[in-house]
């Protein structure tokens, strides 16, 4: 057998929600945590070997622009405006609204672990400059020039649900890349925060990270011919054609239009109304969207494994519907930043009823779920599938989290850290109280589009 006996490492993966309910917790040493499974099985070639064509094109162009016009009409993902824009100012205010509730309702401590109390509250409401918002209101055009957060509400600092859990800042909503488009639809009361809409999501920029573009100039940006996709779970930008004078990072599944290329690096357009190239190197990019068979799938989502995990895309890593979202992206595939919604999003093709003993739960995913191509969920996680070994099921995603049963003699499941990209079957969990992912699996779906 592939699989590991870890019996005291038997996991199950938290979901934000659940994490916040428990003590903090316990943080094994390294020598307590190895490998989820075989050195083999984190490499791309391990999967590439085992399926059946992982050269053949699961969607083509016409197919993938047929699928994310499913994904749009399912919502949470939108197609941005092809013409100037006015929104109107009850949906305006119902947006901003809905951002400043979530955190309201879960923010309790700063970053220093005080508690945060109502004249907080006050002042930052007032910086949502409600009174602006008009019945009718102009959109303006821009692009992140670097990597930036995007907040629920116009504030840089770490609001946590507990003093002790700083990790996971309420206040994050998502993280955008240098050349995503976004609509900014308002401003805060101090002018240094922009409310904008990306395809996926809403919420406040740094005005600092956002470079305006006039509607022409920024709609002719997101449709270049000649583009560039970035394939690195990071890569290194350059203001010059030898790489050395460095410019910033920029994560994986960003689009950016293509200028020249030399022998070993792209020159790519930055945007802003001032002309500003950067250089990537070719081992980082693709010209266009990748063709989207397994094998790339595997290559690039491989890749990412050992990198922190990031609550909201914080520092530039990803959570668990964050990795499925970049990975997707590489291949013009645009889902929700939402796992729940990602899941919907895609062609569903099992729901389990909650009867289903674990080895009949195995079979059918090694019968139906079609490897590179399937998300796994439940509530809370989403995983991607990558095939079936000896009977059991092997994922790839992005954990902070996962529980042991308790000690001899304690009635409450340990929590530990894992904190990063793995690859794992769905064991975890098993004889937790909560648990295996297998047990707690509701159901599978497909990025494929049919007929």
């Amino acid at each position: 057998m592939y699989k590991i006996s870890l019996y005291w490492l038997i996991a199950l993966a938290f979901s934000f929600g659940l994490l916040i309910a428990q003590e903090p917790p316990r943080i094994l040493p390294l020598q307590e945590n190895p490998p989820l499974v075989p050195i083999e099985m984190r490499r791309p070639g391990f999967w590439i070997s085992r399926h059946a064509n992982p050269d053949s094109i699961m969607m083509d162009a016409a197919a993938i622009k047929a699928f994310n016009a499913q994904v749009r009409r399912k919502g949470g993902v939108s197609t941005l405006a092809d013409k100037p824009l006015v929104t109107k100012g009850k949906n305006l205010r119902k947006l901003i609204n809905e951002c400043f509730s979530i955190i309201r309702a879960n923010g309790k401590y700063d970053a220093q672990g005080n508690e945060l109390d109502r004249s907080f509250w006050r002042k930052l409401e007032a910086q949502l400059n409600r009174s602006a918002i008009k019945p009718s209101n102009q959109a303006r055009f821009g692009y992140p020039i670097r990597f930036c957060n995007q907040r629920l509400a116009p504030y840089a600092d770490i609001i946590s649900s507990r003093a002790s859990n700083s990790e996971f800042d309420y206040l994050q909503n998502s993280g955008f890349d240098i050349g995503e488009p976004l609509i900014i639809k308002h401003i805060s009361t101090d002018g240094n925060w922009y409310f904008a809409s990306g395809r996926a999501s809403s919420g406040w920029f740094w005005k600092e990270d956002i470079a305006l573009m006039a509607w022409e100039d920024w709609l002719s940006y997101r449709q270049s011919v000649d583009f560039i996709v970035t394939t690195s779970d990071k890569s290194d930008l350059y203001l010059d054609a030898a790489r050395r004078d460095f410019w910033g990072l920029i994560r994986m599944g960003c689009r950016l239009p293509l200028l020249s290329e030399t022998a070993d690096c792209y020159e790519l357009l930055l945007p802003g109304e001032q002309t500003q190239s950067v250089f990537i190197s070719k081992n980082d990019g693709h010209k266009g969207y990748l063709p989207f068979t397994a094998r790339n799938i595997y290559e690039l989502s491989l890749g990412v494994q050992d990198s922190p995990y990031g609550w909201g895309d914080l520092n530039a890593e990803y959570d668990c519907s964050g990795l499925v979202k970049q990975v997707y992206q590489c291949f013009g595939i645009f889902l929700p930043r939402n796992g729940a919604a990602q899941y919907i999003s895609g062609t569903a093709k099992y729901e389990f009823d909650g009867h289903e003993l674990p080895p009949q739960k195995e079979d059918i995913l090694a019968q139906n779920a079609i490897p590179a191509a399937t998300l796994l969920r439940f509530p809370g996680h989403i995983m991607i599938y990558l095939g079936s070994v000896e009977g059991e099921s092997y994922i790839l995603h992005a954990l902070w989290g996962v529980s042991i049963p308790p000690p001899d003699g304690q009635e409450e499941d340990q929590l530990i850290v894992v904190n990063r990209t793995v690859v794992s079957d769905l064991s975890l969990g098993l004889g937790s109280k909560k648990g295996s992912l297998l047990q707690r699996l509701t159901g599978f779906s497909q990025i494929i589009h049919e007929q």
